[in-house]
């Protein structure tokens, strides 16, 4: 048994709703700086941990992007931590989190 088209809703109805009344959202706006810090603090805490840590056997030129790979990728992520917060050009945030991605296909890359 299915419903009736007459009590089925339409698509792009009213009832959608908008960025601004979903609950996430109008979260994530509303504490915007202090979860920006937080992210901010985290990835820049990572990358430290990521250019003190020991290279283990990877000594070489591998174990060298590897590393210099984690330290970027975790800063790409403190970066927009900073720059969400700021409330900067989407633009701009969309570019330090591209830039995560391509550090962590890099670190990927170079771990195998």
């Amino acid at each position: 048994m299915t419903a009736s088209p007459e009590n089925e809703p339409e698509e792009g109805t009213a009832t959608d709703p908008t960025p601004e009344e979903r609950p996430m959202s109008r979260f994530a706006q509303r504490f915007r700086i202090p979860l920006g810090i937080v992210v901010a603090l985290i990835g820049a805490a990572l990358a430290v941990v990521f250019a003190i840590r020991p290279l283990d056997s990877d000594t070489g030129s591998r174990g060298l992007i590897t590393q210099g790979a984690g330290v970027a990728l975790w800063l790409c992520v403190a970066a927009v931590g900073v720059t969400w917060a700021l409330d900067t050009s989407r633009k701009v945030t969309n570019l330090c989190a591209l830039g995560g991605i391509v550090c962590y296909g890099v670190f990927w890359v170079s771990g195998l």
